[in-house]
């Protein structure tokens, strides 16, 4: 068998994580704004806000998640809360 040795050429962005998400979609919004297509892409707009939204909130849930874990294991090796 032969290896491939060709490159991999990328296009675009890549999305692993929400903020990745929530860079597009500031980058798409603020060129809209910047070309004075605000009104024309409302809609558009409108709809990569909600995502800009969600992927924030996953953020935040990843930070509330590790610290239950903290807490959870904190309490687990005999430190009661409450």
């Amino acid at each position: 068998m032969s290896e491939n040795n060709n490159t991999k050429k990328t296009r675009g962005v890549t999305l692993r994580e929400p903020k990745d998400v929530r860079r597009v979609c500031q980058r798409v919004t603020s060129k809209a704004f910047r070309e004075g297509l605000e009104l024309e892409y409302s809609g558009r707009i409108a709809q990569l806000m909600g995502i800009w939204l969600k992927a924030f909130e996953l953020e935040k849930l990843e930070g509330i998640e590790r610290r239950l874990v903290a807490l959870e294991e904190e309490q687990g090796k005999g430190g009661q809360i409450g």
